[in-house]
């Protein structure tokens, strides 16, 4: 009787779902090692397998985040998400230049076009004239902001297979100068169910 129990748990643990990451995304967890950089070839298919990066966690809120829709050996096309202000989260799509298998880069691509919006309180879409009256002004506060290029690259933190995230540290360069105080913790989020419960913090 005990060997057929033994049996039957032997067969049930084959055929419960496996939590573990895919077989590219296991690959460079394997060989990296906590406060490494990552090359921008790993940080690419880590890009293509997850569903969203989650910046600055805490709990299941977000200071922003990423959703990368299209990964090319030159590039990405991703989908930012964040509360713009108390009223408002919105989403916008952006492009990303890949340099010396290092960084990802900005492009001076105008994603103000791109914005779609919805209200905090209740998750309803903004549409028409209001839509139209947050684009002025969102267009109107970066036009303020700081000039130049901005250029990203990533520090290994570390992984959890069970969670299936990744933990990365991102870096940003401003005109080629690094600016440590923009570090920013950034989870990469593998499961889709966690991924989809993943909100924004004003």
């Amino acid at each position: 009787m005990k060997r057929l129990l033994s049996i039957a748990a032997l067969v049930l643990g084959c055929v419960t779902p496996s939590l573990a990451f895919d077989a590219a995304t296991q690959a460079i967890v394997s060989h990296h090692k906590a406060g490494k950089p990552i090359s921008i070839t790993d940080v690419a298919v880590l890009m293509r397998a997850s569903e969203r990066w989650c910046y600055n966690q805490d709990g299941l809120t977000c200071d922003w985040s990423d959703i990368y829709l299209d990964v090319s050996d030159t590039g990405a096309v991703y989908e930012i998400s964040n509360a713009w202000d108390i009223t408002h989260d919105i989403a916008f799509v952006d492009k990303g230049e890949f340099k010396d298998d290092r960084y990802i880069c900005e492009t001076g691509f105008d994603w103000v076009p791109s914005v779609r919006a919805s209200l905090r309180a209740d998750g309803s879409t903004v549409g028409g004239r209001p839509l139209a009256t947050l684009k002025a002004e969102i267009a109107e506060v970066i036009s303020q902001r700081e000039n130049g290029t901005s250029c990203f690259d990533y520090l290994w933190q570390g992984s959890d297979a069970a969670a299936q995230t990744v933990t990365l540290l991102q870096r940003q360069y401003v005109n080629g100068s690094y600016d440590e105080s923009r570090d920013t913790p950034v989870t990469l989020h593998f499961d889709a169910d966690t991924a989809a419960k993943l909100t924004w913090r004003w």
